[in-house]
């Protein structure tokens, strides 16, 4: 599979090695994402990060949101499931970003937010749940509903 199509495709089935590939060279190309893992407060870091590379820092890594999902979604598809799992891993971070980026706060986020660790916790578990799912577990042997088994 080329670069291109493994980065924009949502189509198709990609191997754990393909998958491990891209998800490192994605790393490589956001400003944002080493200074956030290594970090124990990564939003913190990500307003730090906006404030030296600006605004096209804060765009350049949202557009790599797109070829993520491509990623998460065809190897998902690899597992039989549905590129929609992806997201469990989208949504607490999403309304997390959308509330530190604009203000706005869905009602009753208030006493959700009041949670922060229970929110960390289950954002560590899911992105933890979907590194080892997606990252190690063995891929559907054969063809299935998504394309040919990657491995051949």
């Amino acid at each position: 599979m080329g670069l291109i199509r493994l980065f924009t495709s949502f189509d198709g089935r990609i191997g754990r090695r393909n998958y491990l590939f891209g998800l490192v060279m994605l790393i490589l190309a956001s400003p944002f994402s080493v200074s956030a893992i290594l970090s124990p407060n990564p939003f913190q870091e990500a307003f730090g990060a906006i404030q030296n590379l600006g605004f096209n820092g804060l765009l350049w890594s949202l557009g790599l949101l797109i070829p993520l999902a491509a990623l998460n979604t065809k190897r998902l598809h690899d597992l039989n499931k549905s590129g929609i799992v992806a997201l469990l891993f989208y949504a607490p971070a999403a309304l997390s970003a959308l509330t530190l980026f604009t203000g706005w706060t869905p009602p009753g986020f208030d006493q959700i937010m009041s949670w922060t660790l229970t929110l960390a916790g289950v954002m560590g578990a899911t992105s933890a749940w979907f590194l080892f799912t997606l990252g190690f577990q063995a891929g559907t042997n054969g063809p299935n509903k998504y394309g040919p088994d990657p491995a051949g």
